[in-house]
């Protein structure tokens, strides 16, 4: 048996409160993609029975977390999930001082920035600056991709442990979103291994048709990622080797400073 707040072989220790996991794993239920659910929807999902579903989804109603419609039935989220977003923006240390950075950022190149976070197997966007003229829609903030298939991701992982990639590539599912989605492992770890090299890496169309996106890494004191900027644009009206000469040495000015202000020692590239 383990000891007391240790992990058992299910990574659960006696410390850990089961009946909140269900309650959670109710809310979770909404990140599917429906955002309207019966109770069989929620029952389905979450693979709890009929009264525990019941129960859970009752308590999160009378909580206010979960709106039900009196003629369908059917529950959402509601706007007071929010709270918890805006607390965790006002906790996040590097969501407060990159605000400005990405703001200069956004001024010099006119392109869209955005600042994101590594989660399990995704990247989930945590500050976002549309382009002035946006052709794409960008993403919102708190939307997930996957990290192998996309600049952010890629550019995180780059400095992140060999073991610390294969484990989450293995979690992965390398599936394409587009024609020109990458998915084959060795050409993935390919380009994370280039971005260690030169700091930052390009996807071109992996994600949306006609987008390209460039990201680097910002890394804290002991050289380890905890976050990444990239931008992205259209093919029509970029090339990777224009991003390359153009938007490269001011994205790595970018994450330079904002790894400095982490503890880190990253030496910024001149500008000419």
């Amino acid at each position: 048996m383990p000891l007391r707040g240790e992990a058992d072989a299910d990574g659960r220790g006696q410390l850990f409160v089961g009946s909140l996991e269900k309650g959670l794993r109710v809310l979770s239920a909404f990140l599917t993609g429906e955002a309207h659910l019966s109770l069989s929807d929620i029952r389905e999902i979450t693979k709890l029975d009929k009264s525990a579903a019941q129960r859970f989804a009752y308590t999160l109603h009378a909580l206010g977390y979960l709106h039900k419609d009196p003629n369908t039935r059917r529950y959402t989220l509601s706007a007071k999930m929010l709270d918890w977003s805006v607390a965790y923006m006002q906790s996040d240390h590097l969501i407060q001082v990159a605000g400005p950075h990405l703001v200069n950022l956004h001024e010099e190149t006119r392109q869209a920035v955005n600042l994101s976070r590594l989660v399990d197997t995704d990247v989930i966007y945590v500050i976002r600056i549309p382009a002035r003229r946006a052709r794409l829609l960008s993403p919102i903030v708190g939307e997930r991709v996957p990290a192998f298939c996309t600049a952010s991701g890629r550019a995180i992982l780059s400095r992140r442990s060999d073991e610390e990639v294969a484990t989450i590539l293995d979690r992965s599912h390398l599936a394409p979103f587009t024609p020109r989605t990458i998915c084959d492992r060795r050409s993935i770890l390919a380009r994370i291994a280039a971005a260690r090299q030169v700091g930052y890496t390009i996807a071109e169309e992996e994600c949306l048709p006609g987008e390209l996106t460039i990201a680097a890494p910002i890394v804290n004191a002991d050289g380890r990622s905890i976050g990444g900027v990239n931008m992205s644009m259209t093919t029509r009206d970029w090339t990777p080797e224009r991003m390359r000469a153009e938007l490269a040495p001011v994205l790595l000015q970018t994450v330079a400073a904002l790894s400095n202000l982490q503890g880190s020692r990253v030496a910024a590239p001149a500008l000419s």
